[in-house]
């Protein structure tokens, strides 16, 4: 998926072309799920803000981060 930087653009683009681009599916605005996580949090919860500013109503931040989910075995 895109770094924080450029995920404004990349969820405002059509599906196909996030398709083309990402290899992915692009999310849907009423999917039950989006969720967001790094390495230790702050750009989890930055990606998370700008997602549901967008209107992507099930965006979520993974709080434990990358490194709570490695402990515990992901």
């Amino acid at each position: 998926m895109a770094a924080v930087s450029e995920l404004e653009s990349a969820l405002q683009m059509e599906p196909a072309a996030f398709q083309a681009l990402y290899s992915a599916e692009k999310p849907k605005l009423e999917d039950d799920n989006l969720i967001f996580f790094c390495q230790i949090g702050k750009r989890g919860l930055q990606a998370t803000q700008l997602a549901q500013r967008l209107g992507y109503r099930g965006a979520r931040n993974y709080a434990g981060a990358y490194r709570e989910w490695f402990q515990k075995g992901g």
